[in-house]
């Protein structure tokens, strides 16, 4: 009797190709290599399938692993900069709709925590060696 792997994943294991587009768009007239970036990634990753996800996102995703072999934690550090920088300079000119500051404030959380679990698990596999 042979005994078949299932790997589960947790929330966190997935990132969304919403979050991707949306930051594309936002960064390609802000700073267009890293929307450049962004969208060869796109272009290149794989969409989770639907029996993967079971119910923990809607809306197409991917895996986090995907997206940082694609992009590397440099590339996800100068996102989160270059969104942050575009919510300062929009706070301090007061010319974006209070719904458009949520989105952002939404996109740069969603890249802080991809960032959050690209630190997790390089920390997880220096400390496995020690």
């Amino acid at each position: 009797m042979s005994r078949i792997s299932i790997k589960t994943y947790e929330p966190n294991d997935f990132f969304s190709r919403q979050t991707l587009e949306l930051t594309f768009r936002l960064l390609r007239n802000n700073n267009p290599g890293l929307s450049n970036a962004i969208k060869n990634a796109m272009s290149h990753v794989n969409i989770v399938h639907y029996e993967t996800i079971r119910g923990i996102h809607t809306g197409e995703m991917h895996f986090n692993v995907d997206i940082y072999q694609l992009l590397t934690a440099h590339t996800i550090g100068q996102i989160v900069y270059a969104l942050t920088k575009i919510g300062e300079l929009a706070l301090a000119k007061h010319d974006m709709p209070p719904e458009h500051i949520n989105q952002l404030r939404k996109l740069i959380e969603d890249w802080v925590q991809l960032t959050e679990w690209v630190l997790y698990q390089t920390t997880t596999d220096k400390t496995a060696y020690h």
